[in-house]
């Protein structure tokens, strides 16, 4: 399994990770321009399903992560992959309580095609409207949303380092 970052302008600390970042399709990007804004994470989607394709002919799924939610369960994978049976969904995504997970979720490489007419000629943006086109499953997960945190904003990202802090030691005073 390859990591792969889609940025299309890396913070520094990116390349220090060490793998492939990629930005969005060169056509991806040249409607960016014509619209004056990015096209949003269905081109990241489109990216890494054209990267994963490339390198990995064979491979029929990427997973797709937002790099700003830290939390991320380690056994999230296996949970996915565990809801991946025949038939085989074409957008498996993670839902807590109410909320849909967008970012977060397995793709069928297949869809690349379609994607990319959605996004060039259709102007679709947004991807629960992608997704809802095809086969869709959901992992429920259990629990609350703290694990799928998004770091957007400074009270996120003070949220983020109380929840990292080490917990300290009483004084014995």
């Amino acid at each position: 399994m390859d990591l792969v970052v889609v940025a299309n302008d890396p913070l520094p600390g990116v390349r220090a990770l060490k793998v492939p970042v990629i930005p969005d399709p060169p056509d991806i990007q040249r409607a960016a321009q014509r619209e004056g804004r990015r096209l949003g994470p269905l081109a990241g989607v489109l990216a890494g399903m054209e990267w994963a394709r490339k390198h990995h002919p064979h491979a029929g799924w990427i997973l797709t992560a937002p790099a700003d939610a830290p939390f991320l369960p380690m056994d999230l994978t296996v949970r996915l992959c565990g809801l991946m049976h025949v038939p085989e969904p074409d957008v498996l995504m993670v839902r807590h309580g109410r909320r849909r997970e967008h970012a977060l979720a397995v793709w069928s490489v297949k869809l690349a095609g379609d994607l990319r007419r959605a996004l060039l000629e259709e102007g679709l943006r947004r991807v629960d409207a992608f997704a809802e086109r095809y086969v869709l499953a959901e992992l429920a997960w259990p629990g609350g949303g703290a694990p799928f945190l998004n770091i957007n904003t400074p009270a996120d990202l003070t949220a983020a380092a109380r929840r990292l802090a080490p917990a300290r030691p009483r004084s014995r005073r």
